[in-house]
């Protein structure tokens, strides 16, 4: 009983921090009703069979495998773009399932002729705590507007939801004290706010499915259409990737090793082959490619569930669930403020990890340096509009438009140009 509670539970995790990706995506490219509902559910699949690969063969450790920012970034960007391009949307998303097929085999031949290994000893508690903290400071916006109700239907605080959000962070809160259920805070938090806001009417109806099972298709928007200008992009993206894969990883291990767990350390090239594989995957279900969820280490943190048995059948849930169309309907019908809210707590402890990292340096002053440099451009630059890099080539525009990234990049590049004492 407690397994399949934990496996839920990881599941519950997965599926609040991926939907928001797929459902936004598809509306950028007029992807409507069953059309929709098919790309949410090729994306779960996706992310199910990418979380399995990489805990069974690839790193070996409990992180959640969701879709990557970058590539929505770029899917967004080329939203608009893609039409004055390639022709059509369907046309922009051929071009996108090359971009993936691109960056996987790019991973993979990168990680053979270790590029991995190469770029692991750049990644010291200075870079790591840079990371956390700008992680943390780029979702709260997020966070707190989901919260509040803001977003595709309203532009103005929502009071009632407001309301039940900070119930239901509270709950979290109060279920955390309770020696018998504190492990499972998120699953039943989040199975507490959704009847709450189902009961006040906050919750969307659950619309009409025919289908019973839809197994995944590929290519579904036609073959890979290949377009030489996108060579850069999908490389500085998969850099990025990879950078990103990196820190999860250091950043759940420094977990792990703090709850007295044993892992397998030096898998970073078998983990960026896999990497690959989940790009080639969601070029190939015509979905998005995934990376490695640093969220996963505050979850780790503050459940205590840190096998990967359990972290392993939760994703194993995920992709039985994706094929089911009523099932993946169901759950997507999962109020975002819900979500947002039984995170809440989990994402925010992610900050006492970032301070633990820079209480680990000796050299606080040149430590200080570096962290105030990162963290004053990343934070700055989450102010600045999208729209604001449109003139902009598209691989620069994804880069500079990112404050996670940017600031990440330049800790990594001012910890290996700055002399040590």
């Amino acid at each position: 009983m407690k397994l399949i509670l934990v496996a839920l539970q990881w599941a519950f995790f997965i599926l609040a921090g991926s939907l928001v990706v797929p459902i936004s995506i598809a509306a950028g490219y007029d992807l409507e009703g069953a059309e929709a509902l098919a790309f949410v559910q090729r994306t779960l699949f996706v992310l199910g069979i990418a979380g399995i690969l990489q805990a069974w063969l690839g790193h070996r450790l409990p992180i959640q495998e969701g879709p990557a920012g970058l590539w929505w970034g770029v899917m967004s960007l080329y939203a608009g773009l893609g039409i004055v391009l390639f022709g059509s949307q369907t046309e922009t998303l051929r071009v996108m399932q090359y971009a993936f097929m691109l960056s996987g085999i790019l991973c993979i031949l990168l990680s053979v002729f270790g590029l991995i290994d190469k770029l692991v000893r750049f990644f010291t508690p200075t870079v790591i705590g840079t990371y956390l903290f700008l992680l943390v400071a780029q979702l709260s916006g997020s966070f707190l507007k989901g919260m509040a109700g803001l977003g595709q239907n309203h532009d103005t605080v929502q009071g009632g939801i407001l309301a039940l959000s900070l119930c239901i962070i509270l709950a979290s809160l109060l279920f955390k004290k309770i020696p018998v259920i504190g492990q499972y805070s998120v699953l039943f938090s989040m199975l507490l706010g959704w009847g709450l806001f189902a009961w006040f009417g906050f919750a969307e109806p659950l619309p009409s499915i025919t289908q019973i099972i839809s197994l995944p298709r590929i290519f579904v928007f036609g073959l890979p259409r290949m377009e030489t200008n996108m060579i850069v992009t999908v490389v500085f993206v998969t850099l990025l990737l990879l950078t990103n894969m990196l820190a999860s990883i250091r950043v759940v291990q420094q977990v792990l090793a703090g709850q007295d767990v044993s892992f397998a350390e030096n898998r970073f090239k078998q983990a960026g082959i896999f990497s690959g594989v989940g790009q080639l995957l969601g070029g190939l279900f015509s979905a998005i490619g995934p990376v490695a969820i640093s969220g996963s280490a505050g979850f780790i943190s503050s459940s205590k569930i840190n096998t990967r048995l359990p972290f392993i059948l939760g994703s194993a849930l995920i992709v039985i669930m994706s094929v089911f169309p009523g099932v993946t309907a169901l759950f997507a019908g999962i109020p975002p403020a819900v979500g947002y809210a039984a995170l809440f707590p989990v994402f925010s402890g992610m900050l006492g990890l970032a301070f633990k990292e820079f209480e680990s340096v000796t050299d606080k002053e040149r430590m200080f340096r570096i962290v105030g440099f990162s963290l004053f451009t990343g934070i700055g630059v989450m102010f600045i509009p999208p729209q604001a890099y449109t003139s902009l080539p598209p691989f620069l525009a994804s880069f500079l438009s990112n404050g996670l990234v940017l600031g990440a990049v330049m800790a990594i590049v001012l910890d290996a140009w700055q002399p040590r004492k």
